[in-house]
């Protein structure tokens, strides 16, 4: 056995089997197997393996100790990767994707099913992970470069055909899974058109300062998913009431109004204002057929049925990100275990210079939710 600066060189009788049977480390030209560390110590604590120059718990510890001077990630490596493989999963780390013939990827790591191998089949996810106190929405910072990182990563692991995975690790070493999708909501509503809105416009109304502004009649009232029906009439919220204002000045302007969802960024000109992030977003999800009501209850900017309300639940849940948003990984776990489990989706809008996308960050499937063993 020898160690480097980043592999140890197991050469063991059991090497070939840690390969054939739990793709562990990489084979060494017949030379034995090169683990890293975070295999090192799965491997010794959970396969029974036997490592001549760390056999004793004092031996462990000087070896740790200065593995973790040399990689201050080590100890979450190790847990993740724990809670990786102890249901059985086989796992390549990044630092072995070249020399088994993978391809380029900015994952950590990739996963294969326990009856998969690497020299049989391609991966069924790629994994990152992160610390649940690794922010995702800093005011000092756009959130978008954040995000929309996570989003191109989650394109390019779904264009290869795999899952992406999330894994989160807290304070106490303990880790739970998330996956990454891009959603696409749609609904049933009818968009909102240039007469929609110079409807609207007409009518007389009142302010009602930073909670929007109300229509006292509006019995001919021209789409459902504007505003909420009140007292015979009907209530825009603030951000409801920017795009109808902003959009009733352009109706009644000369120039022609083209509602698309691939240019919502130039439906207003500069002469008479730009639509706020909240009210892009807004009219977005309008043009995506969504009915929309405010997300309060659930810590979101929006809730959206995909028809009228009182018909169904609704599945979406949209943040703002102009309003916060998770502040951290340890937020953005809990939103999303808190929409699980009233059955709806927790969306993250991210603009990608052209569009609004919106990414999704669920809770896998109960059979994948990859978790370390629990410590006292």
């Amino acid at each position: 056995m020898k160690s480097g600066e980043r592999r140890m060189l197991y050469d063991g009788p059991a090497h070939s089997r840690l390969w054939e049977k739990s793709a562990m480390g990489l084979l060494s030209k017949g030379e034995g197997l090169l683990l890293t560390d975070s295999e090192v110590i799965f491997c010794r604590e959970h396969r029974g393996v036997e490592f001549e120059d760390i056999s004793d718990q004092r031996t462990f510890a000087l070896w740790l100790s200065e593995r973790v001077r040399l990689n201050r990630n080590i100890l979450r490596e190790a847990a993740v990767l724990e809670a990786l493989r102890v249901p059985g999963n086989k796992v390549v780390l990044s630092e072995n994707f070249e020399p088994l013939g993978l391809e380029s990827s900015g994952s950590w790591a990739m996963r294969w099913a326990s009856d998969g191998h690497p020299s049989k089949a391609p991966p069924i996810s790629e994994i990152l992970w992160y610390e649940s106190k690794d922010v995702l929405h800093d005011v000092n910072q756009d959130p978008e470069d954040i995000l929309e990182g996570l989003l191109y990563w989650c394109d390019d692991v779904t264009r290869r055909g795999r899952l992406p995975e999330v894994l989160v690790i807290d304070e106490e070493q303990s880790v739970v899974t998330y996956r990454l999708n891009e959603a696409d909501p749609r609904g049933d509503m009818k968009q909102p058109t240039e007469q929609v809105f110079e409807i609207i416009s007409d009518n007389s109304v009142e302010s009602l300062g930073s909670n929007g502004i109300f229509i006292s009649d509006a019995m001919d009232w021209p789409l459902e998913s504007i505003g909420i029906p009140l007292h015979g009439g009907r209530q825009l919220d603030i951000t409801e009431a920017e795009i109808v204002r902003l959009m009733g000045k352009k109706t009644q302007s000369t120039a022609k109004v083209e509602i698309s969802v691939s240019h919502l960024s130039t439906i207003i000109d500069d002469e008479l204002g730009v639509l706020s992030v909240s009210a892009s977003i807004l009219l977005d999800l309008w043009m995506r057929g969504l009915n929309t009501r405010s997300g309060f209850k659930y810590g979101t900017a929006w809730r959206c049925y995909s028809g009228d309300v009182g018909d169904g639940h609704a599945p979406w849940l949209v943040v703002d990100p102009s309003k916060g948003g998770p502040a951290d990984w340890a937020e953005a776990c809990l939103s999303s275990r808190l929409a699980s489990g009233v059955n709806k989706h927790w969306l993250y809008p991210i603009h990608d210079g052209e569009r609004w996308r919106y990414l999704q960050i669920s809770r896998p499937p109960s059979d994948s939710r990859w978790s370390n063993p629990k410590r006292i």
